[in-house]
């Protein structure tokens, strides 16, 4: 039976010093498989070590890494797991090593990294371990996959930045498409009919009932501390779900 837990949690907030990419990194358990899907940003290496270590893990077991896609604050720690089967889909590899104009996200560095790891393609159906397959889900970005399985009978999604928030939901598109807004919006109604419950990118889980968003697990809250001696900001509370509607940010395709 699959077991899902989440690593680290996402959050979909910008500041006016730039965004912050803290992304969701979920660990999968299949019998006596540990798959870790995405690996986040450099600013939370020493975070995902720790939360590895507090599972009672090391790096090395970890045998599989899905990526959902190469945006650097989904795949900068991808080195940590050198002995890993890395998972990516072929399309988004090869347009992260030449990517659009405007696309800063893209981690062009660590498509050139995976050379020398043990990366693997994989695309639509392809079936990660027993019962545990991925979809493709782009317009967010070319290549963007997002991982389907079941918990306890019910059909779960690791969305990624597909549906990077709950918003999504009532939007019908991501809140930013870095490739193509038809694909993008086909995307999240195709992940709406495949599942009810979803691991989104930058969001805590949730489950839809109806219209209605249940936030599954998380927190409500983060502090930010600061370390300016003789002043400035020492500590802040942000309440997580309480920040104002995104404007979609549209890059387009060449």
């Amino acid at each position: 039976m699959a077991k899902l837990q989440v690593l680290t949690y996402g959050f979909g907030f910008t500041s006016d010093q730039g965004g912050f990419g803290w992304s969701t990194i979920s660990l999968l358990r299949v019998g006596d498989r540990n798959i870790l899907i995405d690996t986040g940003p450099a600013s939370r290496r020493a975070l995902l070590v720790n939360a590895i270590k507090d599972h009672g893990m090391e790096m090395g077991d970890i045998d599989t890494v899905v990526l959902t896609h190469l945006h650097w604050d989904h795949c900068q720690n991808t080195d940590l797991f050198s002995n890993a089967r890395i998972l990516v889909n072929p399309t988004e590899l090869d347009y992260a090593r030449n990517p659009a104009r405007g696309d800063t996200s893209a981690a062009w560095y660590v498509a050139d990294m995976m050379a020398k790891m043990k990366a693997e393609p994989i695309s639509e159906g392809d079936e990660v371990a027993e019962g545990v397959s991925v979809i493709e889900t782009p317009g967010h970005t070319i290549g963007h996959l997002a991982v389907l399985l079941e918990v306890d009978g019910e059909k779960v999604l690791v969305a990624g930045d597909a549906l990077p928030d709950g918003g999504s939901v009532r939007r019908g598109l991501p809140f930013n498409v870095f490739w193509d807004v038809n694909d993008a919006s086909d995307s999240v109604e195709k992940m709406l009919e495949t599942s009810s419950v979803f691991y989104p990118g930058h969001d805590r889980p949730f489950k839809l009932e109806g219209d209605k968003i249940n936030y599954l697990e998380g927190p409500t809250q983060i502090e930010i501390v600061g370390n300016v001696e003789g002043g400035g900001v020492t500590a802040l509370n942000y309440k997580v779900h309480a920040i104002r509607e995104p404007n979609i940010s549209i890059v387009q395709k060449d």
